[in-house]
């Protein structure tokens, strides 16, 4: 144990030694945090959080439909409706213009008569339904003709996604449809009231049939929604313990060229002795370094009128979580280590390989923009893993027992790794030349 202390002492002043490289090694970590966070707050919060969008809308029906879809605009929180611009009411000339500019993103025209027009339509086709009970002439009924259907325009941005597009769109077609439901009803009511007298319509207006019910299945009563402080800082807190490859591996090589490791290995210690102590003390390194981290998505963020990161309540989870993921990273970085020769081998490789495994595993590119072959090339990453680990307990509220899975696997690749550098020094030259 002594000796374990000793060499822990020893790795710790020569890192306490570079002030500079250490105050880099927490601060700049903390920086990009701040940075990306403000980059992607009208980005990827704005697809998560609750925003109004503005739209330019101009009603010259003046009657059921255009009331309805004006209503219904309103009324779901996610549209801002215009129906004027710069003091003066809106035309349709000027919608057009205005979202060719791109000063707004969608214009909705409702023709004007539209209402009459469906009335007219829904009267002949309750008309034509009766006449086949026998109710009324179908010989005059047929000599009617159909009214073309009238055209709601609808102006979009060339910017926007055909996604949002169809989403727009088919909420305007569900305005419509209930407009048109609820005509039937009426309509039919009021003939069959013609025909029977003694028939009394139902005062109880149309309703939905069916209610849809949004539930997002999670370990806690109420789901948290993942913005981008929940989406940043542990992205970024895990590409910072793996990103610690470098300061790591630069140790071991100046050790390694400089003769202290020959003069070490004369001393009555094993190896992996040695290499323990290393990885105790930049396992304190990579805690302290996402301690920060957490603290400034809790309290700096806001400053910058940013989302605040909540860490929720399973903090033994959190932290549980956090060492496995610094163990893997000093894994990988003591085989980088062990089997590199000289320091640019080391730091191109684990500089290299930290960002592929950090883009594949889905820090840079949300995984589900990936396609299914992605996806599982995706899950053979630790940073992956990782990521997962930490969105298990911000976004889901998992605890140990259901974060699991990813510690296990952490804790197999941290072994592997050291089993590994193990290995390859057994069969190399001690000085691993």
């Amino acid at each position: 144990m002594f000796k374990f202390l000793s060499g822990f002492r020893k790795e710790a002043r020569i890192l306490l030694r570079d002030k500079a490289g250490l105050t880099i090694l927490f601060v700049m970590p903390m920086v990009l945090i701040i940075i990306m966070s403000l980059l992607q707050e009208f980005g990827y919060s704005a697809v998560s959080r609750e925003t109004t969008l503005k739209v330019l809308f101009l009603d010259k029906d003046q009657d059921t439909l255009g009331i309805q879809i004006g209503k219904g605009l309103r009324k779901s929180n996610f549209f801002e409706v215009i129906d004027s611009l710069n003091g003066k009411p809106l035309t349709e000339k000027g919608i057009r213009e205005a979202v060719k500019k791109g000063d707004y993103l969608i214009g909705i025209v409702i023709p004007e008569k539209v209402t009459r027009s469906i009335r007219a339509n829904v009267r002949l086709q309750v008309a034509k339904t009766l006449a086949g009970f026998g109710l009324y002439n179908p010989m005059l009924i047929s000599t009617i003709p159909m009214g073309d259907a009238d055209t709601v325009t609808v102006y979009f941005d060339p910017t926007v996604k055909k996604t949002f597009k169809n989403s727009i769109l088919s909420a305007i077609k569900e305005y419509n449809y209930k407009v048109e439901t609820e005509m039937v009803f009426r309509t039919f009511n009021q003939e069959m009231a013609k025909v029977f007298p003694n028939f009394t319509p139902p005062k109880q207006e149309y309703k939905d049939m069916v209610v849809f019910k949004e539930i997002f299945p999670s370990y806690k009563e109420k789901e948290e929604i993942p913005d981008s402080a929940q989406h940043n800082v542990p992205a970024w807190s895990v590409f910072a313990m793996f990103f610690i490859i470098i300061p790591f591996t630069s140790s071991m090589m100046i050790e390694r060229e400089e003769g202290s490791l020959l003069r070490l290995q004369c001393m009555p210690v094993s190896f992996m002795k040695l290499l323990m102590s290393k990885v105790c003390v930049y396992l304190i390194v990579c805690f302290v370094q996402t301690t920060l981290m957490m603290l400034t998505g809790m309290y700096l963020l806001p400053l910058f009128h940013a989302v605040p990161l909540a860490l929720g309540h399973q903090i033994l989870a959190l932290v549980v979580v956090t060492i496995v993921i610094a163990l893997a990273a000093l894994g990988f970085g003591l085989m980088v280590g062990t089997i590199a020769t000289t320091h640019q081998q080391a730091a191109s490789f684990g500089a290299v390989s930290i960002i592929i495994m950090a883009a594949l595993g889905g820090l840079f590119v949300p995984m589900y923009l990936m396609t299914d072959t992605m996806k599982f090339v995706a899950g053979l990453s630790p940073l992956n893993w990782a990521l997962t680990g930490y969105y298990d307990i911000f976004l889901r509220g998992s605890g140990l027992v259901e974060v699991f899975p990813s510690i296990f696997k952490l804790l197999l690749f941290f072994i592997i790794s050291i089993a590994i550098s193990f290995f390859y020094r057994t069969l190399k030259n001690p000085l691993n030349k």
